[in-house]
């Protein structure tokens, strides 16, 4: 229950994430669109349209953390605190989208096209469906 009990600030860290990147870009390219316009409004959104990344990304650092950290070095009990565990997903969260970010440049954009566009909405679907397909690519040892 760990990761569940920090969920919302798992999704903090990703849609911070993308809006830090989405306006970089911006300045870059001196250009401003609708989804700048939301984005900069943002103060709330529907949390079901970013999970499935952030579950594919809990279960890789998951998988990470089982197979390389000392959990077992007791037989009866993880030698990580609650909060430690957290930090230590917060800290692969971060790294994680800065990897996939390095190969897949629209990363930012879907994930605030899919969070600042209302459900049913196409854009904000297609770009569900994006991240759907991206994350199967990406994570397609966890199928």
């Amino acid at each position: 229950m760990i990761q569940h009990d920090c969920y919302g600030e798992a999704l903090r860290i990703i849609i911070d994430f993308a809006i830090d990147k989405h306006r970089h870009a911006e300045r870059v390219v001196d250009v401003r669109t609708e989804l700048s316009d939301l984005r900069d409004e943002l103060n709330s959104f529907d949390h079901r349209t970013l999970q499935w990344l952030h579950d594919r990304m809990a279960v890789a650092f998951r998988m990470d953390y089982y197979l390389n950290a000392d959990l077992f070095a007791h037989a009866a009990q993880n030698s990580h605190t609650p909060a430690e565990i957290n930090n230590l997903w917060f800290d692969f969260l971060r790294r994680e989208l800065a990897r996939v970010f390095a190969n897949h440049l629209e990363l930012p954009r879907l994930i605030l096209t899919a969070a600042l566009y209302p459900n049913l909405s196409p854009k904000g679907s297609d770009a569900e469906d994006e991240l759907y397909r991206l994350t199967k690519i990406l994570y397609s040892e966890l199928e």
